[in-house]
């Protein structure tokens, strides 16, 4: 195992762990996993259940673009370790739900949480925190979100959590210094999803689905035809008044048919 992934039995929250650990200046690549949490927590404050037999990491990323920027991290992130789980042929159903969940058979597999810092020095960084339901999956359906499901579900042989957090976590570091390039290679006005705005809306779920866009606290916003993500990040929806675009922290989607 890398000597920059530690892992410990349990732990609070590895999210809260490393945001301290990168305002004392820990490098980027800095990793901890935790065989269990007491105090897991998605996007907009949601308890992430943090069961023994999952992968709970979290990743200090200090990648040298502008800090406006690190929004686009989720997806980088989501795809690596769709990548991750393709290289140990367990990826076959996994699809990316907008703008940071694995969703499997309607369900949800694992989310990613990716929140920004600055150093005690000022310097930016970001922590993303991953979870995945390998061994267990959770039987609490939160409002408004999805079941559940687990790797194990999906297929017959998973691989010991150690072997899955070994490649998740090399996988995410190696995405993020390559994002972190090829943005630099852009124009300065080009998305912080640009460099993988393809690759991420190839494995998007319900691109070109009807949808309906709810607001944090359940209010319908939108419906309409999910026709794509921008490079911004912004969800693009095909309403019978016009295309309705909304920014991560605005709204969520969810299949018309539910």
């Amino acid at each position: 195992m890398d000597a920059q992934l530690t892992i410990v039995d349990v732990t609070g929250s590895t999210n809260d762990d490393l945001l301290e650990a990168g305002k004392q200046g820990a490098p980027h690549g800095t990793g901890l996993a935790a065989r269990a949490q007491t105090a897991g927590r998605g996007r907009r404050g949601h308890k992430w259940d943090s069961t023994v037999g999952n992968l709970l990491l979290s990743l200090v990323l200090r990648p040298c673009v502008n800090p406006a920027k690190f929004s686009g991290l989720a997806a980088v992130s989501g795809l690596a370790v769709l990548e991750a789980l393709e290289k140990q042929g367990l990826a076959n159903e996994i699809r990316l739900k907008w703008p940071n969940d694995l969703v499997a058979r309607g369900r949800k597999l694992g989310g990613i949480l990716v929140e920004a810092a600055r150093d005690n020095e000022g310097k930016p960084f970001a922590v993303c925190g991953i979870g995945v339901n390998v061994n267990y999956a959770p039987q609490e359906v939160p409002d408004g979100g999805l079941p559940a499901i687990g790797l194990s579900d999906l297929n017959e042989s998973v691989p010991a959590v150690d072997m899955l957090l070994d490649e998740v976590y090399h996988a995410v570091i190696d995405a993020a210094d390559a994002w972190a390039e090829r943005l630099n290679a852009k124009e300065e006005d080009a998305g912080p999803l640009a460099p993988v705005h393809d690759e991420y809306i190839a494995h998007l779920n319900w691109i070109g689905k009807h949808v309906i866009a709810r607001s944090p606290a359940g209010d319908e916003l939108a419906r309409g035809i999910f026709r794509t993500v921008d490079d911004c990040g912004r969800a693009c929806i095909e309403t019978e008044s016009g295309l309705c675009v909304f920014h991560f922290e605005e709204a969520s989607l969810r299949p018309l048919s539910e």
